[in-house]
């Protein structure tokens, strides 16, 4: 049989555009080579009985099966090398899918992982960390992964303790003089750390400036030269110029004074491209040697059936980005700014704030927010902020992961249009309405003063606590939350009056 990974049209270039008309479709020969095989393959008669629905063509489950993955499951395949390539050892389809993400990324190399990124941290520190004992400065605000991983290895780890800077959202950030003195105090005493280890994008949308970082640590300490960045929610911002500056990637490719620093980063893709979940990536720059670490890490971690759905839709997931992603983000961008404003300035959505956007002088050398991650505040609703995203799934479809007592984190990535926020605004208000209709926005004479037109309830015992015209304050939410507590259910009936 031919080898599928060179019958990929030849029109097709990474890079490449052309001198009229529209960009070059990039290249995507893991993808290709896959629906090549699967085109050709009639049976496997090695693994996967589901494969093409072998299995399952006159089962009771069928209609459930083609339902959740799609009639035919015809890229589900357990077909290697040959015709595709070996996931371990790749020299076909997927090592030119893997060379292709690392142009894209601005690496040295790039690993991929369809373990998710708790194994893609765990290959990145066996390489990285090649004796017991190995200095590590690290950032406790890391995935338990990397602090597991740091333990099995018997690494000699300091902590860098984050700091609280929004207790809503809960936001968190290190302190850059902190670092640099602890790094500093090391090199100073015989000891350097020689592995630095940092959370570039937290869950909570705090963003690391690893430029202005690394710049400041080369004066600090020279003996640390290797650099370890989790950026499992940041793959999105390379393709972007208001974002790619800040990246772990972007640092050492962009200031020739910090090739001196090998850098390792590792991407949750299903994060934030058009990847499957569970599709990961490992991206190195620096040390030649670390290479062949990485791929002996992935060999000894990583499971041995890997998926190859995954691996394709990490390749196109790529090329979407190098062709669409500028526009894909700048749309986040937008809705962001949108969802960011309405709130602002619509009464109808006056029971809610977005938290403050900006991190504290004491951290914006270094930090700042991920625009796309919007903390929106619940600070007029009967409510607090679990209920809230309890409400919005349950009655409008609308799904968020990460609250705090008073605040959602609202996650504005690629796959998110305007007819999503649209709905997630219109779901706002028709909950405002419904729980808080007498909530007027505060005057801005009068700081934060609400004044109740409705009557809020709690049952039992059935009296109310505010009635129509008065203010709702501190002592009013804690009342609330006190009843609440004891197993009250808390009513809001709008006075309309005749």
């Amino acid at each position: 049989m031919p080898d599928p990974a060179d019958q990929r049209p030849s029109t097709r270039n990474s890079s490449a555009r052309n001198s009229s008309g529209p960009p070059a479709i990039p290249e995507t020969p893991l993808a290709d080579a896959l629906l090549a095989a699967a085109g050709s393959t009639r049976a496997s008669f090695h693994a996967l009985p589901v494969s093409r629905r072998g299995s399952i063509r006159e089962s009771a489950f069928a209609d459930a099966y083609d339902a959740l993955f799609g009639r035919g499951l015809f890229s589900e395949a357990t077909i290697t090398a040959p015709p595709l390539d070996s996931f371990f050892f790749p020299h076909r389809s997927l090592a030119r899918a893997e060379e292709l993400a690392a142009l894209a990324f601005g690496a040295t190399g790039t690993l991929f992982v369809t373990a998710g990124t708790t194994t893609a941290n765990l290959i990145a520190l066996e390489a990285l960390i090649t004796r017991p004992d190995v200095r590590v400065l690290a950032d406790k605000g890391t995935h338990q992964s990397i602090h597991f991983a740091l333990s099995d290895k018997h690494a000699a780890v300091d902590y860098i303790e984050p700091r609280v800077f929004c207790e809503h959202s809960e936001r968190a950030a290190l302190s850059l003089p902190a670092l640099l003195e602890q790094a500093a105090a090391a090199e100073r005493a015989g000891t350097p750390y020689e592995l630095l280890v940092l959370n570039g994008q937290s869950y909570d949308g705090v963003v690391y400036d690893i430029r202005a970082i690394l710049t400041a640590l080369a004066e600090a300490s020279p003996s640390l030269t290797t650099v370890f960045v989790d950026e499992a929610w940041g793959a999105w911002s390379y393709f972007h110029e208001a974002t790619r500056g800040r990246t772990a990637l972007h640092a050492r490719a962009a200031d020739r004074a910090l090739e001196r620093f090998t850098v390792v980063a590792t991407h949750s893709a299903h994060k934030s491209l058009s990847a499957l979940r569970q599709g990961s990536l490992i991206h190195f720059s620096g040390d030649p040697e670390l290479a062949e670490r990485l791929r002996l890490g992935r060999y000894r971690h990583h499971t041995t059936s890997p998926s190859y759905p995954i691996l394709a839709s990490l390749d196109l997931a790529r090329a979407q980005m190098e062709l669409e992603g500028r526009d894909l983000v700048e749309r986040s961008l937008r809705l962001a700014r949108r969802v960011s404003e309405t709130v602002a300035g619509d009464p109808a959505l006056s029971a809610f704030s977005v938290n403050a956007p900006a991190v504290p002088d004491a951290f914006a050398g270094h930090a700042a927010i991920d625009p796309t991650k919007l903390s929106l505040r619940v600070s007029g609703l009967p409510i607090e902020a679990p209920e809230l995203r309890e409400r919005l799934y349950s009655r409008h479809g609308l799904y968020v992961n990460r609250c705090t007592r008073t605040s959602l984190l609202l996650n504005l990535h690629i796959g998110i249009g305007d007819e999503e926020v649209a709905a997630l605004l219109d779901a706002l208000r028709a909950i405002q309405r419904e729980l808080s209709p007498a909530v007027e926005r505060p005057d801005e004479q009068a700081g934060e003063r609400r004044v109740s037109t409705s009557f809020i309830i709690p049952y039992p015992p059935g009296v109310p606590i505010i009635v129509p015209g008065e203010e709702i304050g501190g002592d009013t939410l804690r009342r609330i939350e006190a009843f609440r507590s004891a197993g009250a259910r808390i009513y809001t009936i709008e006075h309309r009056p005749r």
